[in-house]
C-alpha cells in the first residue's frame, strides 16, 4: 500500500514538473522572433500590472542562460515606444513613464535589481519627449506600383514602374514621351538608392555624360527631378526630360508575371489567426498591417518574391514575401488560397502561422 502511495506521489510530482509553462512571457519566448509584436505588448501589459512577478520570470529565464529579456526590450522599443505609427508621441511618452515607474522600486532589490536595471537602462534613455517638440516625418508610403502623368495638349507624358528591392533601394523602369509633333522618347531602367526618408537617387554615365535622377515619394505621387545631366546624357530623345509629378495608377508590382500577380491578389485581404482570434494581419496595396484586438500594431511595406532571394537567408526555390520595418523579415508562403493563408518566418522557429480570411 505504501509503495502504491509513493508511486502516485512521484507520478504527481513528475506531471507537475513537466507541466508546460503558460502566460504572456512563455508565449513571447516560444514566438522568439522580431515579428512577435503582439506577444511583446502582452508582456508589457503584464509587467505594468504586476512588475514583481514579471521580473521574477525574467530572472528565472536569465539564470537559464537565455537572454530573452533584451529581445523583449528591443522589440518593445522599436515596435511600440519609438514607432510613430503605433501611437502619438504623448501616448508613447506616457507609456515609457509607466514602465519606468513600474521598474523603479526594484532597481536595488538583491534578487530582481539586475533585471529592473536592464529595463530602466534601455527605456529611460529614449528621447520620446523630443518628438513632441518637433515630430519627425514617419509617413509609410507603399513604393511599389505604377505611376504616370499626361500633360494637356499633347505636351508630354510619362510612366514610372516601381518595386522594392530592400529597405534601401527600389527597382524602376521609366518611359517618357516628349511634346508634339516630334513625340521624342526616353527610357531608363535601374536600381535607385535611398538617400533620405522616402527619397531615392539613380545616377549613370552610360550615355557619355553624367545623369542623376531623384525620386521623392509622397502619398500617392512620385516627384521625379533631374539633378544632373540633360537629355543626351540621360539617353533620352531631343528635349525629353523625366521631370514631373507621377500619380499613382495602382500598387500592383509591375515586374511580376501575370501568374504571380494573381497569387499576390489572392493573398490580399483581412486575415485572423487560427490560434488567437484577437490577432490578425491585413495585406493590401503593397502594405502589411499587424493588429491585435482591432488595434493596428504596425504598418510595413510588403514585397512578394516568386523565388525567395538570398538575403532572406536561406534563399529557396519557393515563394516568399518581405516586410520592411526596423528589420527586414522574410516569410515563406507555405499555403495560400481564397480562405486560408499559412506562412512561416524564415530563420525563425519554423512554426507555421495559419490565418483564416475574415
Amino acid at each position: 500500500m505504501r509503495i502504491h502511495v509513493l508511486v502516485l506521489i512521484v507520478m504527481a510530482f513528475g506531471s507537475l514538473s513537466c507541466k508546460k509553462e503558460s502566460g504572456p512571457w512563455a508565449r513571447f519566448i516560444e514566438c522568439s522572433s522580431n515579428a512577435c509584436v503582439a506577444e511583446a505588448i502582452a508582456v508589457k501589459d503584464a509587467f505594468l500590472e504586476d512588475p514583481k512577478s514579471m521580473l521574477e520570470q525574467f530572472a528565472k529565464t536569465y539564470e537559464k542562460g537565455e537572454d530573452h529579456v533584451v529581445g523583449w526590450i528591443y522589440l518593445l522599443r522599436d515596435s511600440v515606444l519609438l514607432n510613430g505609427s503605433f501611437a502619438e508621441p504623448q501616448a508613447r511618452f506616457d507609456l515609457q513613464q509607466a514602465i519606468i515607474q513600474a521598474a523603479k522600486p526594484y532597481e536595488n532589490d538583491p534578487k530582481l535589481g539586475e533585471m529592473a536595471k536592464s529595463v530602466l537602462g534601455e527605456v529611460e534613455m529614449l528621447a520620446i519627449a523630443s518628438e513632441m517638440e518637433e515630430e519627425i516625418p514617419t509617413e509609410i508610403v507603399p513604393f511599389a506600383g505604377t505611376y504616370s502623368y499626361e500633360l494637356p495638349n499633347e505636351a508630354g507624358s510619362g510612366e514610372l514602374k516601381i518595386s522594392v528591392v530592400n529597405s534601401g533601394s527600389v527597382r524602376f523602369a521609366l518611359s517618357v514621351v516628349g511634346r508634339a509633333p516630334s513625340f521624342n522618347q526616353g527610357m531608363m531602367e535601374g536600381i535607385a538608392q535611398m538617400t533620405a526618408y522616402n527619397q531615392f537617387e539613380y545616377q549613370t554615365s552610360e550615355f557619355g555624360g553624367a545623369c542623376k535622377l531623384q525620386f521623392v515619394f509622397t502619398g500617392n505621387m512620385v516627384s521625379v527631378s533631374t539633378l544632373e545631366g540633360d537629355s543626351p546624357s540621360c539617353g533620352f530623345g531631343n528635349n525629353v526630360r523625366a521631370d514631373g509629378e507621377y500619380n499613382l495608377v495602382n500598387h500592383q508590382d509591375p515586374f511580376l508575371s501575370a501568374a504571380d500577380a494573381k497569387k499576390v491578389k489572392n493573398m490580399e485581404g483581412d486575415w485572423v489567426s487560427a490560434d488567437d482570434p484577437k490577432s490578425g494581419i491585413e495585406i493590401k496595396n503593397s502594405m502589411y498591417y499587424d493588429s491585435y484586438e482591432g488595434e493596428t500594431l504596425g504598418a510595413f511595406r510588403f514585397q512578394y518574391y516568386p523565388k525567395c532571394p538570398g538575403d532572406c537567408a536561406p534563399a529557396g526555390d519557393f515563394p516568399c514575401f518581405k516586410i520592411f520595418g526596423q528589420d527586414e523579415l522574410c516569410y515563406e508562403i507555405v499555403f495560400s488560397d481564397s480562405k486560408t493563408l499559412q506562412i512561416s518566418l524564415i530563420s525563425g522557429t519554423g512554426k507555421t502561422l495559419t490565418y483564416k480570411r475574415r
